[in-house]
């Protein structure tokens, strides 16, 4: 750079002087036909002039004593009194130090303003490279909303040309914030519409900055295409292991239900044929066989409600949420859950409230959660000379609670802080996810499930869901 510098002041220092020999030579040419020397030094000036303005101080000091001198000669040639040659030729020196003095500032201005021009560009050149490597797309909108400026992980993502969106409203790429003005928010999940007219949904952040002394809107898009495909194959998995977890539990309870079942598909087989009998007997006792085929299809529905509860319990299930009734919800897993009860003399009692009923949820996935504690419930009584089970559901913090509460050994000091983790168990022989399973479906449906200890002995299980509210409106 200091070579080139070099050069620079070599080339106008020699153009300079060029113009001064020039201007020399041109006055000697017209002298004969001016007959006047005042028209000496303007010739000798341009050189000094471009001396001074395209080199600075050097090139023009060289410029100026090189025409002072030979319009001292020539002043001196033409016959000039002595003191009007000193006195011009001194008048004419000043004001090209004047001049070359100016020269200098003005070269140094430009000097200085390129140099600030460069800094500005190279900031530019820095700032959109910045831009350009956040992987986040960004756009900056005036106050009307009419975009500024395109990032390229926003030409990327959204499919517009930078040509195309500067000077767009935002609202033909984000209808959501197409009305001004646009307020700051963080994290919202919103729709962006791109260039090939198809949408994908992105998380927005908007913030705002000054420039120039004009306020600007910068928004941050982010794409949120890949993280509702995890959250679906989340949702999925997670269906799936729920699923297994039913069948686990069926598969626990296939000796019960065997057991349960045969009791009355043995009744109807008793029945149907104490009934044949009479028919064959031809005794007349019709109301004995009305009895025995009413006694067989009583026993038909038992078993018959028994097998659909077991098949709606396994099927798999979508995650489908809705109205239900929690009452409902609770008698209908009671006839599965308590499958071989009796024989284990546990005291079952329900206590109901009617005004907490109605709730958001997944009929499936809160059946599950009831079966897994009842289980638990009743399996944690095996050893215990006192075997009640109170299953409740009552109002609390707004939301419905549902207790399953027991008599059993409780639960030990070192497991209860870890209760609901995965693979944490109180069974000798359990995988530790059924708790766990229990508080992800519950947590999924806005509500939280935890245990605490009864000062009688035993333990109570709870966990919450949203209610439903139903609002009557008048015409």
């Amino acid at each position: 750079m200091l070579r080139t510098r070099h050069r620079h002041l070599v080339t106008a220092s020699l153009a300079a002087l060029g113009l001064v020999i020039l201007g020399a030579l041109s006055r000697c040419l017209i002298s004969p036909l001016l007959g006047s020397t005042r028209t000496l030094f303007l010739l000798l000036l341009p050189g000094v002039l471009v001396g001074a303005v395209t080199g600075g101080l050097l090139p023009g000091l060289v410029a100026a004593i090189l025409a002072s001198a030979l319009g001292s000669l020539l002043l001196a040639y033409d016959g000039a009194p002595s003191i009007e040659n000193w006195v011009e030729t001194l008048l004419f020196a000043t004001l090209c130090v004047l001049i070359t003095c100016g020269g200098e500032w003005l070269l140094r201005a430009r000097r200085r303003t390129a140099a600030m021009a460069q800094r500005i560009l190279e900031r530019e050149t820095h700032l959109r490279s910045i831009l350009d490597a956040v992987p986040d797309a960004i756009i900056i909108l005036d106050e009307q909303g009419i975009v500024q400026s395109f990032s390229q992980a926003a030409e990327t993502l959204l499919r517009w040309n930078v040509m195309e969106a500067v000077g767009m409203n935002i609202a033909a790429i984000v209808p959501e914030l197409g009305a001004p003005p646009v307020l700051d928010r963080q994290g919202f999940a919103s729709i962006a519409r791109r260039g090939d007219e198809t949408t994908i949904p992105v998380d927005l952040s908007i913030g705002r900055l000054s420039s120039g002394g004009r306020p600007f809107v910068i928004v941050f898009l982010r794409d949120l295409t890949e993280r509702e495909e995890a959250d679906r194959r989340m949702r999925q998995l997670q269906a799936e292991v729920t699923h297994i977890s039913r069948l686990s539990a069926m598969g626990e309870m296939a000796a019960t239900l065997a057991h349960e079942l045969n009791q009355p598909l043995t009744a109807i087989t008793n029945f149907l044929n104490g009934g044949r009998r009479l028919l064959q007997k031809g005794s007349g006792q019709n109301e004995r066989v009305q009895e025995a085929i009413d006694k067989a299809a009583a026993q038909a529905l038992r078993a018959g409600q028994i097998i659909r509860s077991l098949r709606e319990f396994v099927s798999r299930g979508e995650g489908d949420l809705g109205l239900q009734s929690l009452t409902a919800l609770v008698e209908e897993m009671a006839v599965l859950a308590l499958v071989g009860i009796a024989e284990r003399g546990i005291n079952v009692s329900f206590r109901l409230d009617s005004n907490v009923d109605q709730v958001i949820a997944d009929k499936i996935q809160i059946q599950q959660v009831l079966l897994n504690l009842i289980r638990n419930a009743v399996e944690s009584m095996e050893d215990c000379h006192e075997r009640r089970l109170v299953v409740a559901i009552d109002a609390f913090e707004g939301m419905a609670r549902v207790s399953v509460t027991d008599t059993g050994a409780g639960v030990r000091p070192e497991i209860a802080g870890k209760l609901f983790e995965p693979f944490s168990t109180t069974k000798d022989h359990g995988m530790g996810v059924g708790l766990s399973i229990c508080r992800t479906i519950v947590e999924a449906h806005g509500g939280r499930i935890w245990a605490q200890a009864v000062p009688e002995g035993g333990t109570c299980f709870l966990f919450t869901l949203p209610c439903a509210r139903i609002e009557g409106f008048g015409e």
